[in-house]
């Protein structure tokens, strides 16, 4: 009997600015504020996803991406396997599980996306691995990472 090997994609959603629907910024004054420090690029950016934004709504537009940019066959040959295994509204991550040989293929339509429940967002592929525990270590590894970015060169802590 012939076993199937999986991927697991590591992913992010991003909210670029202007990705908000609150109107009480221009867009010159959001992207100021965005350009003016790597902090306050870090905290736009990975900000926490609406309750909107489920697992449903994720396998939803990658499906319709697979849909719209390869077709029947390409959305077949990658959906069929591809399943949701975890996503946080918290921290806008997820970790996707499919084919080995389609994993390529959902990344570049996962990069396709552009919009997700009137919002505009940006999916960032962050890491590939056969198993799940190794995107584990990889998250964690990230994650202390960025927080010691947003401390920034004083060592001041983030405080929220």
């Amino acid at each position: 009997m012939v076993r199937v090997k999986h991927r697991y994609i590591l992913f992010e959603i991003l909210y670029p600015p202007g990705a908000s629907n609150n109107k009480s910024h221009s867009d010159a004054e959001e992207v100021t504020q965005f350009t003016s420090s790597e902090r306050n690029a870090l905290l736009t950016l990975h900000r926490a996803s609406p309750a909107n934004i489920n697992h449903k709504t994720i396998l939803h537009a990658i499906r319709k991406s697979l849909q719209e940019y390869y077709g029947d066959f390409g959305a077949g040959s990658a959906g069929m396997l591809m399943t949701l295994k975890y996503f946080s509204n918290k921290t806008s991550t997820g970790l996707i599980r499919c084919g080995r040989a389609q994993f390529e293929t959902i990344v570049a339509a996962m990069s396709l996306i552009s919009r997700l429940e009137d919002q505009n967002i940006a999916f960032s592929c962050v890491h590939v691995s056969g198993t799940i525990k190794k995107c584990e270590e990889f998250s964690i590894k990230k994650s202390t990472e960025m927080i010691r970015r947003m401390d920034g060169p004083k060592g001041k802590r983030l405080t929220i």
